[in-house]
């Protein structure tokens, strides 16, 4: 005699619709005032006169500094106005950075343009984009920009001028030295997961590189879409209290992700590299 249990359903699509408006909540709520003593995250700071202790950073907003800082400035995806002296560094990924008041730290840029008429402690470094010196400028180390141009004006001090993408390793030869072996054990480290990954998992790594090679523009698309969808989600399940565990799963997994199609574009160039030689077999 055989007994059947029947468990009762579990509707899920209540819980996915209340997740997906929590998260729409989240990037569509009204812009609300931003104090000096916050860090803001799609919202603009601005730094009032008077004295502040601590660290100003928005994410999806412009960083305005008009009274003392004693932290460090960051903005992710805005612009950086310095007005007033700022005791940390400043640094902007994706904005165009302002220096108009002393700063005791560095001045980065990923992408965009740094204006300095000020004193900088340390080097202004840019990745992408222009560095202008006013007359009134003194940067104590130095000035780079990657693929941009530096204008000095004249009166504007500068510990030394550096050009190119190339890595800062160190100012003697032997960091230099050590600097280029570990770019050349990374390169083989990764060449040697590549052979790994073709010998354990051949046809996923063929399969996978074969539909890259196929669309290669919806393939591009994708990969580069994933990074600002992945990052707004980030934010949207770390500004909510019940979405850290999935914060910390999601990070792990797109890493791996990302590194799973690192491997596939190579093997995918190498394959090609090798039928091109004739010496496929």
């Amino acid at each position: 005699m055989s007994v059947s249990v029947t468990f009762p359903r579990f509707d899920a699509r209540p819980l996915i619709a209340a997740g997906v408006a929590l998260v729409g909540l989240v990037m569509f709520l009204p812009p609300l005032p931003a104090y000096a003593a916050e860090k803001s995250v799609f919202r603009d700071v601005t730094v009032e006169p008077g004295a502040y202790a601590g660290e100003v950073s928005t994410v999806f907003g412009d960083a305005r500094v008009r009274g003392q800082a004693t932290g460090d400035v960051h903005s992710a995806f805005g612009d950086v106005a310095v007005d007033a002296p700022v005791r940390g560094s400043v640094n902007s990924g994706f904005g165009d950075i302002a220096v108009r008041a002393p700063v005791a730290g560095e001045v980065d840029a990923g992408f965009g343009d740094v204006y300095v008429n000020s004193r900088v402690g340390g080097n202004v470094d840019v990745d992408h984009g222009d560095i202008d010196l006013g007359p009134e400028a003194r940067v104590m180390g130095y000035a780079r920009s990657g693929s941009g141009e530096v204008d000095q004006a004249p009166g504007a001090v500068v510990g030394s001028m550096r050009t190119g993408m190339m890595p800062d390793f160190g100012s003697s030869r032997d960091d230099d030295l050590i600097g280029y072996l570990g770019w050349f054990f990374a390169a083989a480290g990764f060449a040697a997961c590549v052979v790994l990954a073709a010998v354990v998992a051949p046809r996923s790594l063929s399969a996978a590189a074969r539909r890259a090679e196929e669309v290669p523009g919806w393939s591009l698309l994708v990969g580069l879409v994933s990074v600002p969808a992945v990052l707004v989600l980030s934010v949207a399940l770390a500004v909510s209290v019940v979405g850290v565990p999935l914060l910390l799963l999601l990070a792990p997994a797109y890493l791996a992700l990302v590194f799973y199609g690192a491997l596939v574009a190579a093997f995918s160039v190498g394959r090609k590299a090798v039928l091109a030689t004739g010496r496929h077999r």
